[in-house]
């Protein structure tokens, strides 16, 4: 191989490189999510164990006022799924933290940057778009415990 072929071969690789880089870093072509997993529950702490068919992020333990959270790369296909299992010594539940049920109630039409905010309570958990004080009525209710 020329001395040539193997500069352009170089030069080829960095760019790329760098563009797979870009890609990945950046979620280029579908959303930044980053999903918030909230405790509200007075003298508790909930494990948390949160996968996708992709990746199992683990056991988590929060307590009241804390919360957990993660980020990933919506799929440019819309079937992006993680699944919660929540358990503290009394209850447990298991509902889907982030699919295309919750993408369309927080982003509505397609957005680059998308927050996730959950609350765990006693009565169940809720959803929201955005952060607010735990007792704000426009939580919505999703589930109750098990």
């Amino acid at each position: 191989m020329s001395i040539s072929v193997t500069k352009k071969l170089f030069s080829l690789f960095i760019v790329l490189s760098y563009f797979t880089c870009f890609v990945i870093a950046d979620c280029y072509f579908t959303s930044s999510v980053t999903v918030y997993i909230f405790n509200g529950i007075p003298a508790s702490t909930i494990d948390v164990h949160v996968k996708s068919g992709d990746d199992d992020l683990g056991h988590h333990n929060i307590t009241l006022n804390l919360a957990y959270h993660f980020h990933f790369c919506a799929s440019i296909f819309g079937n992006t799924l993680f699944m919660g299992d929540f358990a503290d010594n009394s209850r447990s539940a298991h509902f889907h933290v982030y699919d295309d049920d919750v993408a369309q109630y927080v982003n509505g039409d397609f957005a680059d940057i998308t927050n996730v905010y959950w609350l765990l309570k006693q009565d169940g958990y809720y959803l929201s778009k955005e952060f607010k004080p735990y007792d704000d009525p426009s939580w919505v209710y999703r589930g109750a415990w098990e």
